[in-house]
């Protein structure tokens, strides 16, 4: 303890000489040590008396000193100070992008725990300060509660942070029948509590981390809603995906095309006893398992003939499964649903590795670590240590993808090495076709960029024909992204490339293929007067996508030729 405090002794005076520009080097037994109560008064304390851009110099700078000498933990430690400092990647810009700074109280720094946790999470979209405040609201409010529910109160501040937008939770029901607003942090935060005190959770709560939480907290429904559906709703977890079907299925709505709700008022009450649509299934479903303190999503895809609502949980084992209602016979591709911290569309990896929790382990957490110095390291200049560092990343967690990105920017040039480093990343994910994708794509764009169109072509091909049987969604993009590359091509070799593209992989696609695909070549061959490439993209797409007539997509595509011919008469 003599050693630690003989540290934080000089630590006042290094930050001092730190912003006076002299170089004091920080002893030992400050680098060795994580910051605990009493640091955090002197980190505090030091700020308010030299500023906070001198401390996050300082902070920054030990860190990387501390790892350079091996003590990871330490230096993560000391890291998280630098970033509630301010000084995240660029040390000349201690503040968040656009963002006002908000020094961090000190039972926050002092908390090690709950500080990694948060600044794992956070993301540009964040709001700090509101996040910040609404934990300290928390903490006070119920301390006993706040220590051993400390997740569930750091998931409430992530997505609490900042409104939600208009279309959440889906764009199907008015304002006045759904104000699309959270509860307040503390109604929230006591309902759960008491929730998982009462036994009356699905999840033990105080077991399941923020990342997990954070769909359990976006709540859409009133909690007096919430109350009546956990007495209405009593099915078990294993068998929750059984609530979708609890709603009544109106295909009175759907002949009418009737698919925002038609009543002045959205309960759960109404909608369990007048019945819905899909979007309206998966919505109960989502909001009677969040009422229990399951985690929910609430998908929204596009499938053969038209678009499909269905819902994901958190279910035993806390392992996700994304497919309750999907309806496997309409092979719906493209599923998105919406990430209540930044309100905008979750990926699939993100899920799978929220799933499978390897981020509790010990390799994960030193890879993630080392991946963070790298990116430190990269914006110092620093090319040779920043290499080492994310190739430690890698080697230690193939998933940690911000290794390969700083891999990857070290290497910007297109040419070989970037393909071959790609190719890498790609062969280490290939249980994960979302990135597999992502980084065989960096491949396609490297050749295309040095002139090997033939070989990139190619390989663009065989990734869609791959992911044409299970992971449809990234045939799709595969074959939109073809088109984008030929964009600069003349209009008859992109309608050979379309042609081709359509014929092969476009029987079975449905609405994906129309949206990702169809649509936005043809809009383009609009807006270039290109009317008769646009009529026969129509007509490709009708023969090739079609199953039906008067389905949701024969009906788009209708729509789509009657505004081609007033177009064209509008040009004459």
């Amino acid at each position: 303890m003599r050693a630690r405090t003989a540290g934080l002794g000089c630590l006042s005076f290094w930050v001092a000489t730190a912003c006076a520009g002299f170089g004091q080097t920080i002893p030992d037994a400050w680098l060795r040590v994580a910051p605990g109560p009493e640091e955090a008064k002197s980190i505090v304390a030091g700020a308010e008396r030299h500023g906070w851009p001198a401390m996050a110099r300082a902070s920054r700078s030990g860190a990387l000193e501390a790892y350079a000498r091996g003590g990871w933990q330490a230096a993560s430690a000391w890291a998280d100070v630098a970033r509630w400092a301010g000084a995240d990647a660029d040390p000349k810009a201690p503040a968040a992008k656009g963002a006002p700074f908000v020094p961090p109280p000190v039972w926050l720094l002092a908390d090690t725990e709950l500080s990694a946790a948060y600044l794992a999470l956070a993301k540009p979209e964040d709001d700090r300060a509101a996040a910040v405040r609404i934990l300290g609201e928390l903490r006070s409010r119920d301390r006993a509660g706040f220590d051993r529910y400390g997740s569930l109160a750091l998931a409430i501040a992530l997505v609490y942070d900042r409104p939600p937008p208009r279309e959440w939770p889906h764009w199907q029901v008015t304002d006045e029948a759904l104000p699309n607003r959270l509860p307040l942090p503390g109604e929230a935060f006591d309902y759960f509590v008491e929730l998982d005190r009462s036994g009356g959770s699905l999840h033990r709560l105080a077991e399941l981390e923020a990342a997990e939480l954070r769909f359990v907290v976006d709540l859409a429904a009133p909690l007096g809603e919430l109350l009546w559906v956990r007495e209405r709703v009593r099915t078990p977890l294993a068998k929750l995906d059984e609530t979708y079907g609890l709603v009544r299925y109106r295909y009175d709505r759907i002949a009418a095309q009737a698919y925002v709700w038609p009543g002045a008022t959205y309960t759960l009450d109404e909608i369990l006893g007048q019945g819905g649509i899909c979007v309206d299934q998966g919505y109960f479903a989502t909001q009677a398992g969040k009422a229990r303190g399951v985690p929910t999503l609430l998908f929204g895809g596009a499938g053969r003939d038209g678009r499909h609502a269905w819902f994901g949980y958190l279910g035993p084992g806390r392992r996700w499964r994304m497919d309750a209602g999907r309806y496997e016979e309409q092979r719906y591709v493209i599923g998105t649903a919406m990430d209540p911290q930044t309100w905008g569309d979750i990926s699939d990896h993100e899920l799978a590795f929220l799933s499978e929790g390897f981020r509790r382990e010990k390799n994960a957490r030193e890879a993630a670590v080392h991946a963070r110095f790298a990116g430190w390291l990269l914006a110092d200049g620093k090319k040779r240590e920043a290499e080492a560092a994310a190739r430690a990343a890698v080697r230690l967690e193939r998933r940690e993808l911000a290794g390969w990105d700083v891999l990857l920017k070290l290497l910007p040039e297109p040419g070989p090495a970037r393909e071959t480093l790609a190719r890498e990343a790609a062969a280490g994910l290939t249980s994960y076709p979302e990135l597999n994708s992502r980084y065989m794509g960096v491949v396609i764009e490297s050749l295309t960029a040095r002139g090997e169109g033939e070989e990139a072509e190619r390989l663009g091909r065989e990734l869609a024909r791959r992911f044409a049987t299970e992971r449809g969604d990234l045939s799709v993009a595969e074959v939109a992204r073809q088109l984008d590359l030929a964009k600069t091509k003349p209009v008859e070799e992109q309608m050979r490339l379309y042609r081709s593209l359509l014929r092969r992989f476009g029987p079975g696609a449905g609405a994906a293929m129309w949206d990702e695909v169809v649509r936005p070549f043809a809009s383009r061959m609009v807006l270039s007067a290109q009317f008769g490439p646009a009529r026969e993209a129509l007509v490709i797409a009708r023969s090739s996508l079609i199953e039906a007539g008067g389905s949701q997509l024969d009906t788009e595509l209708r729509a789509a030729e009657k505004a081609l011919r007033q177009a064209e008469q509008l040009a004459r």
